[in-house]
């Protein structure tokens, strides 16, 4: 954002008692000097207040993430729901300026509210069918969480570093296209679209027009991104089409129908360890999954019925 760097700084002053010499003194005892600046003290305890509890002591992290960047009807959109909607984006699009991003990214947040505050009001949310949705959406992301959690400590940086030397050390760089689009609800809204660029329509302007992703304010722009940074959909085309073409018919990816110029091609240098961390990581987490899954359903029962309700397996993994 310049958003993975993003951070609320706050400032905190310890709590410094000062510390007095409040028992009597004996008439007979020789007089006290004052003690020089630099002495010590008494050791014997601390000259600081170990007993009073500090309060707010939340890190600046959690601080950050609970900031609230908008307010619908009383629902509070903050910053953590603005880096987990970027980390849903693809890889191209997330590696944006924070300062870019976010902007498009609360408008479609509290878009999103606002939808969610109409659908509840009618009572959208207390069919089965959205209940089981909703369900399903919360056990994949316990079950991602948990992958993430089994595997991630068991990618060293050691690891990284050699798979970088293997695969990626003194060999040609990455193909990469310089790219943009527009995002439309319909296939019809994406056809009728087409036809405006066909007629010369100018598609960084359309795009800032029409555009329902959130690169519209840069006329669609995604800048230089490499086959793997897109979707499937949308990836097969753009590394098909030469500079300045654009696709003649739209592309359907999960529920947007997308239109795809491609600006430039080019073939980068070979990447340093740096810029290719991320995406190793990533790859390296994606290769332990089928081992952690084999290891969860260790001693977990299953029992699997065909449609018309009869049991075709029992018994326990091992």
């Amino acid at each position: 954002m310049s958003r993975r760097k993003r951070s609320l700084l706050w400032a905190t002053m310890p709590l410094m008692l000062a510390v007095t010499a409040g028992s009597a003194i004996g008439q007979n005892a020789p007089p006290q000097r004052n003690p020089s600046p630099l002495a010590p003290g008494d050791l014997k305890r601390p000259i600081f207040d170990t007993r009073t509890p500090v309060y707010e002591a939340v890190p600046a992290q959690e601080n950050s993430a609970a900031a609230m960047v908008a307010d619908v009807d009383g629902r509070p959109v903050t910053l953590a729901d603005v880096a987990d909607a970027i980390k849903e984006l693809p890889a191209s699009v997330a590696s944006m300026p924070f300062a870019d991003l976010f902007p498009s990214v609360v408008a479609n947040l509290v878009r999103q509210q606002a939808l969610v505050i109409r659908a509840q009001q009618q009572a959208i949310d207390e069919d089965p069918t959205i209940r089981r949705r909703v369900k399903a959406a919360g056990d994949r992301v316990l079950a991602n969480e948990f992958l993430r959690r089994q595997i991630e400590p068991k990618v060293t940086e050691r690891d990284l570093l050699d798979r970088y030397n293997k695969d990626i050390a003194g060999k040609p760089g990455p193909a990469e296209v310089h790219v943009r689009i527009i995002m439309a609800a319909t296939e019809e809204a994406a056809t009728a679209l087409i036809a405006e660029l066909r007629s010369g329509a100018d598609f960084a302007t359309l795009a800032k027009r029409s555009s329902q992703d959130t690169t519209a304010a840069a006329g669609g722009d995604l800048g230089y991104v490499r086959l793997e940074g897109l979707n499937a959909e949308v990836g097969a085309v753009a590394f098909c089409l030469q500079p300045g073409q654009f696709s003649q018919f739209p592309s359907h990816s999960g529920d947007a129908w997308f239109i795809v110029k491609v600006e430039d091609r080019r073939r980068r240098t070979t990447p340093s360890f740096s810029e290719e961390r991320n995406r190793l990581e990533q790859a390296m987490l994606r290769e332990g999954v089928s081992d952690v899954v084999s290891r969860a359903l260790t001693g977990i029962t299953v029992r699997q019925f065909n449609m018309s309700g009869k049991e075709t397996t029992a018994g326990s993994s091992e």
